[in-house]
């Protein structure tokens, strides 16, 4: 054995264990013997002085098993493949990203991994976004948010042929969360449009901006300042609000739902609800929402649920399905 070679013992073990080991398909001490021999390596080691290494590596937390081994790692196989759908399924991630987090997921279990990762073909037919921007400017936008400015954001829509047209107005952002729904990332936010403050929370996606440049100099309003808010914000319940990530007020709600599909409201809307009564066939519940959501939901799932209060609300869908019928008459 070269001596200079000597102590990368520990390093090489490793690369070979990382290499052609994983908790599923662990290798024998004797492999790692016969691995160690040839090319790139080229070193003869006897298995008394190897054992010796592998149990350093082994107290120290680097490998794992006993008969087999293998290289202890971040994530296991499962873990993986949850990592890869999410990003598999990411409509916010470009495809070009998207193909190289994959392939970099899957080269940290390359025995377990590499040839049984199902569905990639997916990424040719799923609609992603095409903004090259959206990581910079969601870099940008959390700087904001953790120093307290505001920013100003060029907003585009899509014409006709699918192409992205800059909106002609000036858009201040006073930014407070970022978070995810459906694939796509929204930013939760006040707007002041052509200098004219909008005082309630609005959602915005983020793959829908051009730019974003950071107002070092002028700070965000205090979502405190928003009278709702006043005593605090929890985006949890505010997310459970805002199913469908529309804006509007928060109102409470009573709504009939059949019983054998409750389940499609608590999808939804999750178990924070009252029973106001119920009989065989439906349940009458009450709960916190917010109307324009509630509102796409109950025309979504009109066969199973039927609100009855605030009559508002009832206005809205009645409004909204009284034009849907003149639409398709």
């Amino acid at each position: 054995m070269r001596t200079n070679q000597k102590a990368l013992i520990d390093i090489y073990i490793l690369d070979i264990l990382g290499e052609y080991a994983s908790k599923e398909k662990p290798i024998t001490q004797a492999k790692v013997q016969e691995l160690l021999a040839e090319q790139p390596y080229e070193i003869s080691i006897s298995r008394n002085s190897l054992a010796e290494y592998i149990c350093a590596l082994r107290n120290a937390g680097y490998i794992l098993g006993k008969r087999g081994i293998y290289r202890k790692g971040y994530f296991d196989d499962h873990e993986l493949r949850l990592l890869i759908d999410g990003v598999l399924f990411g409509q916010h991630i470009p495809k070009e990203a998207a193909q190289e987090l994959i392939k970099k997921l899957k080269n940290m279990s390359k025995q377990g991994l590499k040839n049984r990762i199902r569905h990639v073909h997916y990424l040719e037919a799923l609609n992603r976004t095409e903004n090259r921007n959206l990581y910079d400017m969601i870099d940008s936008i959390d700087e904001a948010i953790q120093t307290g400015c505001q920013i100003k954001v060029d907003r585009c829509r899509y014409n006709e042929f699918g192409q992205r047209i800059r909106l002609k107005d000036e858009y201040i952002l006073h930014p407070y969360y970022l978070v995810t729904d459906k694939s796509q990332y929204y930013l939760i936010c006040l707007m002041e449009k052509n200098g004219q403050l909008i005082t309630e929370l609005l959602n915005l996606r983020v793959d829908r901006f051009l730019s974003v440049e950071i107002l070092k100099n002028k700070q965000a309003r205090s979502i405190r300042e928003i009278p709702k808010y006043k005593d605090g914000f929890q985006l949890d319940e505010y997310m459970k609000e805002h199913v469908y990530m529309v804006s509007g007020k928060t109102v409470h709600i009573v709504m009939k739902v059949k019983k054998s599909h409750i389940g499609d409201f608590i999808d939804w809307y999750g178990r924070d609800y009252k029973i106001v009564e119920s009989d065989d066939r439906e349940v009458t519940i009450r709960f916190e929402g917010n109307d324009n959501a509630l509102k796409y939901w109950a025309l979504q799932y009109n066969s199973i649920a039927t609100v009855l209060e605030p009559q508002s609300l009832v206005n809205m869908i009645r409004e909204e399905t009284e034009r849907l019928v003149q639409k398709y008459s």
